[in-house]
């Protein structure tokens, strides 16, 4: 065979293999409209201002009082209970701007969600296991996941 056959064989065969690639890559897309990636701030830092401005000023007041790491975390899981109330708020009006058509597959994107949220908590917190802050760790991990994932839902239309 020639090389320039050969050449533009080859060529025809990679081209070929990025079309069944892109394509798969495009058909995983359209599966999964409301695809979405977990994310924390790393410990290290530095922290998301977008992120910081969603905390409630009960939130401020209760971390300005804790004394111990159990008083801490439990500032953590009363504003979870206060952020998943904004997240609930956020979804009812994402399923009111988005057309009905839209709603089975984020219903399925946000029940992933959920069903992923608890273990990645878990396994951030995990690397601190036995230590005191574990429980802070796993608890605002939640918090910044619920924030995150409500600005998510805010920004779908």
């Amino acid at each position: 065979m020639p090389y320039a056959a050969f050449k533009t064989g080859l060529s025809l065969l990679l081209a070929s293999m990025l079309c069944v690639v892109l394509g798969s890559a495009a058909a995983a897309q359209a599966s999964a409209p409301f695809a979405y990636k977990m994310y924390v701030t790393p410990e290290a830092g530095p922290e998301d201002p977008v992120v910081e401005r969603r905390y409630t000023p009960e939130f401020a007041a209760c971390q300005g009082k804790a004394q111990i790491t159990r008083e801490s975390a439990q500032c953590f899981e009363d504003e979870f209970d206060r952020q998943d109330a904004r997240l609930n708020q956020a979804w009812k009006a994402a399923l009111v701007r988005l057309p009905k058509s839209a709603h089975p597959a984020l219903l399925a994107a946000q029940r992933r969600w959920i069903a992923k949220r608890e273990p990645f908590c878990k396994t951030e917190s995990d690397g601190y296991a036995g230590g005191t802050i574990a429980p802070v760790v796993y608890s605002s991990c939640r918090v910044e996941l619920t924030i995150r994932r409500t600005i998510w839902l805010e920004g779908l239309h």
